[in-house]
């Protein structure tokens, strides 16, 4: 894995509900600057769709 990808999931971790959106805005331009592939934008993706769910995000991430 590479470090953009670190940095992004570490970040996930640490928003809030309110900022979810914004990551996610994160995750794609990453992905289109080519930090980082589309498996690891997906697996940020569903796992901030996991915090927008309402789960408790110091769990279920897989991170």
């Amino acid at each position: 894995m590479n470090q953009k990808f670190d940095e992004l999931k570490q970040k996930l971790k640490s928003v809030d509900k309110a900022q979810v959106g914004d990551l996610m805005k994160d995750f794609e331009r990453a992905k289109d600057d080519g930090k980082i592939n589309e498996k690891e934008r997906q697996e940020l993706m569903d796992a901030a769709k996991n915090a927008i769910g309402g789960k408790d995000h110091s769990k279920g991430f897989g991170l």
